[in-house]
């Protein structure tokens, strides 16, 4: 690193309240780095929408709730009848995931031209967003240890959305229905959904890439010039009768239906840690930074995944 560089870096690891411990520098205060991670959502164009929580205790129990109905009792022949809300319970346990990078000092040096803690934060910060995104959407199990090379979208990290919705049975199989449009897969989805929901406007189209090929969407400058922070491309037509979005990672042959709100990633309190270990030897600075986290459908009948679609070019 050039002598900038280091005096940068140096002020940096300052601002976040760094302490020095045996080879390593380190942020004891969950509470700057759980910053950190809630600045990062709040710049992320697909997180930012769904629901994203800091928990205390895990394991847990996130509850499920129906969509409340309006009714009318003639109570002269009888009482009023509140009805519970809660269909049911989905275990959850916030687990450990890593983010441990690398960083070159010829690619420190490179931020030493510009505002270097922003820089920083955004490229880091960037990135484990994008790879929870990544694993919300293709996860399907946790190994003890991963295999990134075998599993290159984090299928071995945790068990994200869409195969938790596939376990539930909320799935709908394409090749089942051959010759059926997209449009007519989609009615045939909505069946498996409650008929309030289905009226609520709330349902999102998540569509991969092949599907939204035809579509119309508007790409700004913005949206080049910063693309793991606009990750959510939504088309301007409908699609099936709902609104449609394209999000990076999502498979490129399915459509999950659901309220964006009903995909939650629960992160448990005081786990979130970051340490520095500067290394010589290899002309670099590595970054350790984990955080307890898990995926959750907060209501599974509330979402449907239709797999397999062959669309025609």
């Amino acid at each position: 690193m050039n002598k900038t560089t280091i005096v940068k870096f140096t002020e940096y690891k300052q601002n976040l309240g760094v302490e020095t411990g045996v080879g390593v520098d380190y942020v004891n205060d969950h509470k700057k780095v759980e910053r950190m991670i809630e600045q990062g959502i709040q710049e992320n164009a697909f997180l930012r929408l769904i629901s994203t929580k800091f928990v205390v205790d895990s394991p847990n129990k996130a509850y499920e709730m129906s969509l409340p109905i309006v009714s009318t009792t003639d109570t002269k022949q009888g009482e009023r009848q509140p009805k519970n809300y809660i269909q049911g319970d989905t275990a959850f346990e916030c687990k450990q995931i890593n983010l441990d990078v690398c960083l070159p000092y010829s690619d420190l040096d490179k931020f030493s031209t510009v505002d270097f803690e922003k820089a920083l934060n955004e490229a880091l910060g960037a990135e484990l967003l994008q790879n929870i995104v990544m694993v919300g959407f293709n996860g399907e199990r946790r190994e003890a240890d991963s295999n990134p090379a075998q599993n290159p979208l984090g299928q071995d990290v945790a068990k994200g959305w869409i195969k938790q919705v596939k376990d539930a049975g909320q799935v709908i199989d394409a090749g089942a229905h051959q010759g059926k449009s997209v449009n007519s897969l989609i009615k045939l989805t909505l069946e498996k959904l409650p008929i309030k929901l289905r009226e609520s406007g709330e349902l999102i189209a998540i569509c991969g890439a092949d599907v939204m090929a035809n579509s119309f969407v508007n790409i700004s400058y913005d949206d080049l010039q910063h693309t793991t922070k606009n990750n959510l491309l939504a088309a301007q037509n409908l699609i099936g009768g709902l609104k449609a979005v394209n999000v990076s990672y999502f498979p490129r042959n399915g459509i999950f239906i659901t309220p964006l709100a009903n995909l939650a990633v629960y992160f448990k309190q005081d786990t979130a840690r970051l340490y520095f270990k500067n290394e010589p030897e290899k002309s670099a600075e590595e970054v350790y930074f984990s955080v307890n986290l898990d995926f959750l459908l907060e209501n599974h009948r509330h979402a449907v995944y239709i797999d397999g679609l062959e669309v025609a070019e």
